[in-house]
């Protein structure tokens, strides 16, 4: 890993820098972000279950004080998804109504996007042998340099001192880098699946890769 970087356990005090990191997007709608800033508020929002209820299994890197990357986890898929559901989903919902998003004219690829089926049937994931899962982020310039493979260490052997018997990973090809970063690592890949995403302009097909690893 490079020189003076330390990963440690998410603080409080990190909330800004992760927002302002989860508020870019260089993979999913990064055009569209351009034209719609106010998206990144929401996409920022959309993690407030991981940082509001689930700090212990939030990592973040930094060098010098610097934020570079972060580690967003979930000991429990099932448990996680219902958090999604009954707090940020309403917490983006409160925030709607109140206009901190402005006029959102931006949601409608994303309401698009979320009711379109998959066009192939995703692989099953057992849950009981692989419960966990995570979102990881590196910033670009601190790529390539074991950043990202020090927080996922980091992460999994959290995950020991918890006995969680693995986890779980979805990555789309539209983050090609994250895909090669899965495969590179040597997590094991159960399938892929197919559906149809709108990027703000136009319908696209993407595939999307699941790993699983045992611990």
């Amino acid at each position: 890993m490079a020189s003076g970087v330390e990963i440690r356990q998410y603080r409080d005090s990190d909330r800004e820098n992760v927002r302002r990191f989860a508020a870019t997007d260089e993979h999913e709608r990064p055009e569209y972000l351009k034209k719609y800033p106010r998206l990144g508020d929401f996409r920022a929002d959309g993690l407030a279950h991981y940082y509001d209820l689930e700090p212990e299994s939030f990592f973040v890197a930094e060098c010098c004080g610097e934020f570079v990357g972060n580690l967003l986890g979930a000991v429990d898929s099932i448990v996680s998804e219902q958090r999604e559901e009954t707090y940020t989903r309403r917490l983006r919902r409160r925030r709607l109504l109140s206009g901190a998003y402005g006029l959102p004219i931006w949601l409608v690829p994303l309401i698009r996007t979320d009711r379109a089926r998959p066009i192939t049937a995703p692989p099953t994931v057992d849950l009981r042998r692989y419960p966990a899962h995570l979102h990881i982020g590196v910033k670009s310039g601190w790529r390539r340099k074991g950043v990202g493979t020090s927080l996922m260490t980091i992460f999994e052997d959290y995950l020991r001192t918890k006995n969680v018997p693995g986890y779980h990973i979805c990555a789309s090809s539209y983050h090609h880098e994250g895909v090669s970063f899965y495969r590179k690592l040597g997590l094991c890949e159960i399938g892929d699946f197919a559906r149809r995403f709108h990027d703000g302009f136009q319908w696209k097909q993407v595939t999307e890769f699941v790993f699983v690893r045992k611990l």
